[in-house]
């Protein structure tokens, strides 16, 4: 008899005389789940996005000639020892060129290599772009356009014009769309460029890019590499960097190792390269995650609560039930169940409403220009959240149960009844 006990039925009528109370907790858990599966996805989603626009925008490796900082003094080279002390007082630092020599022949032997999907030359430089009487700070970034665009794909990122024409005109150069409505320039007006050598070009808007990256957009412009060249008067050989974009991105940071030893020049990878964002990334995961446990954990304890009134209220039934021969393991069933069951329906209540926030949330048109530019924002909608958000709230739930199930299944039936 005891083998068929209705336990669920019990659980259910301890539940259903209760029922504010455990509508209550019901929604604890279900709050508590949703907000998981919303904050998680959007931070997640945030920084998928983040790294798809740098993996598309930025280089996999860079490499470059990194100038020296911590040089020998001419008198410590020849007069160098253990016992010898030499002073020199305001060493001018030595003017030593960023050029990458034989750089072009670097990137032929790159392009030979099966891992490589794209190489490219890079020569850029601070400048002053002035439009009328407009002035704005900027870089420009002397590029083979070709190249560039089989790395960044950025034929895909122009909002007006064509990219080949940079190729065609001369004096033709591509702009930021930020950096173009800072300087209210329009497709095919002149603007001129001076370079910190105080070189000044001309030069003529063949086409608007929009990389979604906000800072980029505001500063950044591309030219022909040979103007690059002359606003800095340097020789045709004359590059700096060499960007590469590999088949599989995450073998970045193996293969910058194996460049800078074959070739001698410092190289980063991407992921070194934003070091510092990803770390702000793991930060923002971290509070989410101490958030959302938060809510969890006080759920948890609306649930005990909840579960405690009712043992005290239904002290009689409990004698009744160990009267008529229930075990302790049977009452602790009991109210074990109850708290698996306002787990299991607000956790899947919890999923729904997550997943409802969501689609709601990122259908609503936000046009975010700040760090990244997004119309909408991006959620992460993977399957692990939904697991872990709601396997999260069931253990929570049931340990939250295990207590007031245990006191329970230890109360004496004559004690309650002589309490009566």
């Amino acid at each position: 008899m005891i083998k068929k006990t209705p336990v669920i039925k019990i659980a259910l009528t301890h539940l259903l005389s209760k029922k504010r109370q455990t509508i209550v907790a019901m929604l604890g858990v279900t709050f508590g789940i949703a907000i998981f599966i919303f904050q998680a996805g959007l931070m997640s989603g945030f920084q998928s996005y983040f790294i798809e626009e740098t993996v598309n925008t930025t280089a996999n490796i860079r490499i470059f000639n990194e100038a020296e900082k911590n040089r020998k003094s001419i008198l410590d080279k020849i007069n160098d020892g253990e016992n010898k002390w030499n002073v020199v007082l305001n060493q001018k630092p030595k003017d030593e060129q960023t050029k990458i020599k034989n750089g072009y022949q670097i990137i032929a032997a790159l392009e030979k290599d099966t891992r490589v999907v794209g190489v490219s030359p890079f020569l850029g430089s601070q400048v002053i772009f002035k439009v009328g009487i407009s002035q704005i700070a900027g870089r420009v970034s002397g590029v083979d356009i070709v190249k560039e665009n089989i790395l960044f794909d950025v034929s895909k990122n122009m909002t007006q014009g064509d990219l080949t024409k940079l190729q065609t005109i001369p004096n033709g150069i591509i702009l930021g769309d930020g950096l173009a409505d800072l300087l209210g320039a329009q497709m095919n007006d002149n603007i001129s460029i001076t370079s910190p050598l105080a070189v000044t070009l001309e030069m003529k808007v063949v086409g608007i890019n929009h990389s979604g990256l906000t800072e980029v957009d505001k500063t950044r412009a591309y030219i022909n590499i040979r103007n690059a060249q002359k606003l800095l008067r340097v020789d045709g050989a004359y590059i700096t960097d060499i960007n590469i974009k590999l088949k599989d991105f995450e073998k970045s940071e193996e293969l910058a190792k194996f460049y800078h030893k074959k070739f001698g020049f410092r190289t980063v990878d991407w992921k070194e390269a934003n070091a510092n964002i990803f770390s702000v990334f793991k930060i923002q995961n971290l509070i989410t995650y101490l958030i959302i446990i938060s809510i969890l954990i006080v759920s948890g304890f609306g649930i005990f609560n909840i579960l405690m009134m009712i043992i005290y209220e239904k002290m009689p039934d409990i004698a009744i039930l160990k009267a008529i021969g229930y075990k302790d393991i049977d009452i602790k069933k009991i109210f074990l169940t109850e708290s698996l069951i306002i787990g299991i329906i607000g956790g899947l209540l919890g999923l729904l409403l997550g997943f409802l926030l969501q689609k709601v949330v990122g259908s609503v048109k936000m046009d975010i220009k700040g760090f990244v530019s997004m119309e909408y924002l991006r959620f992460n909608s993977s399957p692990a959240f939904y697991l872990f958000a709601y396997m999260f709230g069931l253990i929570a739930t049931a340990i939250a149960g295990y207590i007031p199930a245990r006191k329970a299944a230890k109360l004496d039936a004559i004690d309650i009844i002589r309490s009566k």
